[in-house]
């Protein structure tokens, strides 16, 4: 969750007016602030790209090169409260690069989408083959990110790392840093993801043991407004089976087995849920330990997809997915859950899709 005020959540409970700033960012000339018509920002931790935009700017919003345009152009998004005292609290929501842009003739609106500072790595693929050895895991992820933005700023979450083995990627410069059983995220049991200014995040991969950041509650001062649970299987998976391939020759390491045990785990392996495996392999696993990091980060992303919750509440700009959350309907007992996406807009209540590993969190 983005840091905010004492005065945040307050406001949020009750009557408050938003306030919003959109900033273009030209291939040449200076920033200039822009007036919105319509916003939406998804903000989805299980994409690649993890935040997309689709706006419409004023019809006297610049164009060309000096202005909006597909060429390079940036704009950055910030929500949040105006107090109604002079004073407001934005929160960044994205540095969003435009792909595309859309002008209806005579006097309408500049309609324009874009993209996380993630598809420019993503677009960015290797020229030749990309072999790499003995590196830090964090320091090729960072180096593989400063190589296609160079003026990004790289955030470090975590001190998770290991040495990289004698390893080669084909083509795609993303995947080799995340996403894949290839990655080097995946193999210290990290994520990477670009925040809501721009900057490139290297963090743990988020799980319910992590403090939540806000309460989801229904009633009088509460913020929820309506929420629906589902339940499914797809994808789930309650064993991973860990292994180093050894493609430069070495010994293989593993396989390593990690398992939910979690007695009140409605997907523990010794319960009516049974056994679901999931074979992992990468050769950048070279120890137990490090196959056992990269098993157990694997694990957390699966448990809980059969328990979902989706909620609209009102707009909390401040969070961000793979933040905890406490919800608390009123009807029944208050769960903690992941937040796996988010969608904010200019109009109505914020949406979220959430998971939880827990069939009965009473008591959080």
């Amino acid at each position: 969750m983005w840091p905010v005020s004492a005065r945040w959540d307050p406001a949020l409970r009750h009557t408050y007016r938003p306030a919003y700033l959109a900033t273009v960012i030209p291939p040449q000339g200076d920033p200039f602030p822009a007036r919105l018509l319509s916003w939406q920002v998804t903000a989805d931790r299980t994409s690649n790209t993890r935040r997309t935009l689709s706006a419409t700017l004023a019809p006297e919003t610049r164009r060309g090169l000096d202005g909006v345009t597909t060429k390079g152009a940036y704009l950055q998004l910030d929500v949040g409260i105006d107090y109604g005292d002079g004073s407001q609290e934005l929160i960044p929501q994205g540095l969003f690069r435009l792909d595309s842009e859309d002008t209806e003739r005579p006097g309408g609106g500049i309609s324009v989408q874009g993209y996380g500072r993630e598809k420019a790595v993503a677009d960015d693929k290797f020229l030749t083959p990309r072999t790499e050895r003995n590196s830090s895991a964090l320091d090729l992820i960072e180096v593989l990110l400063l190589e296609s933005v160079p003026d990004a700023v790289v955030v470090r979450r975590t001190t998770r790392d290991a040495v990289v083995p004698y390893t080669t990627w084909e083509r795609e410069r993303w995947e080799a840093i995340d996403g894949t059983d290839a990655s080097l995220a995946r193999s210290v049991g990290v994520e990477v993801w670009a925040d809501g200014r721009g900057r490139f995040v290297i963090s743990a991969v988020p799980t319910l043991a992590d403090p939540p950041v806000w309460t989801v509650d229904a009633g009088r001062g509460g913020v929820l407004v309506s929420a629906r649970t589902s339940t499914s299987t797809d994808g789930v998976y309650n064993v991973v089976v860990a292994t180093g391939d050894a493609s430069d020759g070495t010994v293989p390491v593993g396989p390593v087995i990690v398992q939910d045990q979690t007695p009140t785990s409605p997907t523990r392996v010794s319960g009516p849920f049974g056994r679901r495996v999931r074979h992992y392999s990468s050769p950048l696993l070279t120890t137990p330990d490090q196959a056992t990091t990269a098993a157990h980060s694997l694990l957390a992303n699966s448990l809980g997809l059969s328990t979902g919750l989706s909620f609209s509440a009102v707009p909390n700009a401040a969070l961000e997915p793979g933040d905890v959350v406490r919800v608390d309907p009123k009807d029944g007992p208050p769960e903690l859950h992941i937040i796996d996406k988010i969608s904010l807009s200019s109009s109505g209540a914020m949406q979220c899709d959430t998971r939880s590993t827990k069939a009965d969190d009473e008591g959080v």
